[in-house]
């Protein structure tokens, strides 16, 4: 069944050093989307980047700073933003003898332990999808040119296109939906897309088109991952897997 808290906005927690005081994680607003771009190319690297995934998440990004072309400053900087938007505290890294993680507040740290249970909540909530990761090099070369021809062959719509057309189609004005999540911002833009298109269909319809009538407020699928479609069905993965052998 699905989850109405999207919709609303409201935020996923995880237990933190103080049972009575978890971590609250808040969904991305439109107001904070600049910085938090920014910085969320460190949320798509995955364990299955690494060879050796014996150790924490986080862990292995730090050990990876001369591939990400990041000095230990500038990523730092840039989980501090990520995790001060999506906990709406003022995070700060902290490393001494006693403690080493990012504080967000007084009883509450996120640390090599936490991480990626916090990273599965942000890519959620904000219809981040990660990266699928094949066997052989190959196989990923293959997949990323099948993403962008796709996404070639696709309209060019931005952030700021969305938000234009949603308050256009809406009526809502732009002060309230720079307080709009990611989520929310995709499921209006979505929705109207739809109530368009079927708007038109009926008009075809009229004149004597043969076309289906979709249910303008069927369900969007809206975590649906991209990469799932890169190879449309298991028999012709598997049977490029068997050709790339």
């Amino acid at each position: 069944m699905a989850e109405l808290k999207y919709i609303f906005a409201q935020p996923d927690y995880i237990e933190g050093i103080d049972k009575d005081n978890p971590i609250y994680i808040h969904p991305v607003r439109l107001k904070d989307y600049d910085k938090f771009i920014e910085a969320s190319h460190l949320l798509y690297i995955s364990k299955n980047h690494f060879e050796n995934v014996d150790y924490p998440l986080l862990l292995l990004i730090f050990s990876s700073l001369p591939h990400l072309q990041l000095t230990q400053e500038e990523l730092v900087k840039k989980l501090e933003d990520i995790f001060s938007i999506i906990t709406r505290q003022d995070v700060k890294f902290i490393s001494n003898e006693q403690i080493e993680g990012f504080i967000v507040d007084s009883s509450n740290i996120i640390t090599i332990y936490n991480y990626e249970e916090i990273r599965n909540i942000i890519l959620k909530q904000n219809l981040i999808h990660e990266q699928k990761i094949y066997k052989t090099k190959l196989m990923n070369d293959w997949a990323q040119k099948a993403l962008k021809a796709k996404q070639k062959n696709a309209s060019k719509i931005l952030m700021e296109d969305i938000i234009t057309t949603v308050s256009v189609g809406t009526g809502k004005n732009y002060s309230d939906l720079e307080n709009y999540t990611i989520y929310q911002i995709y499921s209006d833009f979505y929705r109207l897309r739809k109530m368009v298109e079927y708007d038109t269909n009926v008009q075809f319809k009229c004149v004597g088109a043969d076309l289906k009538l979709d249910d303008y407020a069927e369900d969007l699928d809206i975590f649906h991952n991209p990469y799932d479609d890169l190879f449309v069905s298991s028999d012709k993965l598997g049977g490029l897997n068997k050709a790339l052998k």
